[in-house]
């Protein structure tokens, strides 16, 4: 019976009509190969097709690993379509995914700080202007901050900029104008209100 189920597994195609999406979708087992890091559930003394049946019922399951040896069933959260990495080798194991329904990968992304999850081309949180990280979790205060004619922004003792020589302000946008000792106050005078 064994052989027989990966004879099925590896020359058949499953497909299903999606009556809402109106797209006919397919999925092919992977045989020696499961999905590591995405398994919501393991059942164990099941059958494969009972594993599969048991994946349909479960909302987020997405796709299944079946080690046939142990007659164990592991429910994904995932597919390989969206981590093809995670995809490895193990004697005896099938991997399918499923076509009951289709993955949103950003089901299972979590982005944090206002971050909204994007999956092309590769699944990711695309950060609000201060954020980073993989979920958006760190936050940098200057990146907020613009420091022109390059100024660079500073945290210690508060946040600033810090200018190079010959220029000032908050945003080192002002070109420092350095008078010779020689030069009278009316001078300075009349040279900043051509500034202005």
């Amino acid at each position: 019976m064994l052989l027989f189920l990966e004879f099925i597994l590896l020359f058949t195609s499953l497909f299903y009509k999606s009556s809402v999406a109106g797209e006919c979708r397919s999925s092919f087992s992977v045989t020696d190969h499961v999905l590591t890091g995405h398994v919501m559930r393991t059942l164990n003394h099941k059958t494969f097709e009972s594993c599969t049946f048991s994946c349909e019922l479960e909302p987020k399951c997405f796709s299944v690993n079946f080690i046939s040896l142990h007659k164990t069933c592991q429910l994904n959260d995932a597919t390989k379509n969206y981590f093809p990495g995670d995809l490895v080798k193990q004697k005896g194991a099938f991997y399918m995914g499923m076509v009951i329904r289709s993955y949103n990968p950003c089901a299972s992304m979590r982005c944090e700080n206002g971050g909204t999850c994007v999956h092309s081309p590769t699944l990711k949180c695309k950060c609000l202007t201060g954020f980073s990280g993989h979920h958006c979790e760190r936050y940098n205060p200057c990146a907020n901050m613009s420091c022109e004619n390059g100024g660079t922004c500073v945290l210690s003792p508060s946040l600033q900029c810090k200018c190079l020589k010959g220029f000032s302000g908050p945003n080192c946008k002002s070109k420092r104008v350095f008078l010779s000792s020689g030069e009278s106050n009316f001078q300075k005078v009349q040279f900043s209100q051509l500034k202005e």
